[in-house]
């Protein structure tokens, strides 16, 4: 299964993801991963399963996603 790395601007929304996600049957962790200036603090969800609909709900939930990286 892909993993996808989903920056977001704070850990605040770090978090909130990570739970909303999790309530949802997601298989995901927050991780801290190199902070720079365009991505926020450095903080990141980890997600192992379906993009577009974790996406779906975070964007309904109005976590701010700046980047995502497929690994």
């Amino acid at each position: 299964m892909k993993k996808y790395i989903i920056q977001t601007g704070t850990v605040t929304y770090a978090i909130k993801g990570r739970d909303l996600l999790r309530n949802k049957g997601f298989k995901v962790k927050v991780e801290r991963i190199t902070a720079d200036k365009n991505y926020g603090c450095g903080y990141a969800i980890i997600l192992e399963g379906n993009l577009e609909n974790a996406l779906q709900t975070l964007r309904e939930n109005g976590v701010k996603i700046l980047d995502i990286i497929e690994k």
